[in-house]
């Protein structure tokens, strides 16, 4: 091509967004690096409350289908010690978990197997992680986030063994996922309950360090269902010298976005690519580049989007019918 063909080639791309498009697969939510970009692993961020069939069937789609190797882990909302013996408390496992069970023994998957500790230590314990390193699919149930915060994490910035085994699933391009405490605990920076200064005051985030899966988000669960969550959620997001603190990176909570999501309601993160799906709506909320306006959009159940860098500390929610911009 002659040079000034180029050039006016190049000018017309830059002017029709082009090069905007080309880094639609920009890793916006801090997502573990796929080791195969064309099979991208993902998170399942649900917002507690009733578990639908449609959200069970795509997180087994994610983790394989009929080849899939899920593990559960019950501790946020179930320790082994409230029981007389393990028998009794795997009773009560087979009761509660009864449908992912039977995922198994009907052959919709190739196994489950729960995974469960009362001792801290074991996120440390290569046997113990033994069956994260060939999961395909890993779930955490409701609960405590609490629980799953002082069983599993490191001391920041180090990560346990349970930690990088769980990121290997997801760098695998397999699916991890949490409802309710399970969800809260899936990002680098967790929600571990809220506080209020005085009856009157706004409520406000008591934070700690999770599990690491989003280094690039904060979430929210029961989101319009409980009190107190959009004032903490928001109050936590703009609060850049705090998530700049927990991070340990200067200038990563200006960059970091918010996700909330309604109870009986998942959104699911695929590399730059999200999806809702349940009952409610899942939302995405987006700061400014001063981080003094935060602009809020709300995804329906169905709807599918992408987030994507329109310019340096700027994210576009690209939709189907429009491309909503901070």
């Amino acid at each position: 091509m002659h040079r000034f063909q180029l050039r006016c080639a190049l000018l017309v791309m830059i002017c029709s967004g082009a090069f905007s498009s080309a880094r639609a697969t920009d890793n916006v939510l801090g997502l573990p690096t796929p080791r195969d970009p064309r099979h991208p692993g993902a998170i399942v961020l649900h917002g507690g409350g009733r578990f639908s069939r449609e959200t069970l069937a795509r997180f087994v789609e994610l983790a394989g289908g009929e080849q899939a190797r899920i593990v559960l882990v019950p501790c946020a909302g179930y320790r082994a010690k409230d029981y007389d013996d393990e028998q009794q408390f795997l009773g009560r496992m087979k009761s509660r978990f009864g449908s992912w069970i039977s995922l198994e023994t009907r052959g919709d998957i190739r196994s489950f197997q729960f995974l469960y500790t009362d001792d801290d230590k074991d996120a440390d314990d290569p046997s113990f992680i033994e069956p994260l390193e060939s999961a395909t699919g890993v779930w955490f149930c409701g609960g405590m986030q609490s629980r799953l915060n002082y069983r599993f994490v490191g001391d920041y910035p180090d990560q346990t063994r349970f930690q990088m085994a769980l990121r290997g699933v997801v760098e695998r391009g397999g699916v991890v996922g949490g409802t309710s405490a399970g969800m809260a605990a899936l990002p680098e920076v967790i929600t571990l309950w809220q506080d209020r200064e005085h009856d009157d005051a706004p409520a406000s985030a008591v934070t700690a360090h999770g599990l690491g899966l989003l280094t690039g988000a904060i979430v929210e669960q029961h989101f319009a269902g409980r009190g107190g969550r959009l004032e903490r959620f928001t109050g936590l997001l703009r609060n850049a010298t705090l998530l700049d603190r927990l991070s340990g990176r200067k200038g990563a909570g200006s960059q970091m976005i918010g996700l909330a999501v309604e109870e009986g309601t998942a959104l699911i993160a695929r590399g730059s690519r999200i999806e809702v799906t349940g009952a409610g709506s899942a939302h995405v909320f987006l700061k400014s580049a001063g981080g003094r306006t935060i602009v809020w959009h709300e995804l329906l159940s169905g709807e599918h989007a992408q987030l994507k860098y329109e310019s340096p500390g700027a994210v576009a929610v690209k939709r189907e019918e429009a491309v909503l911009t901070r």
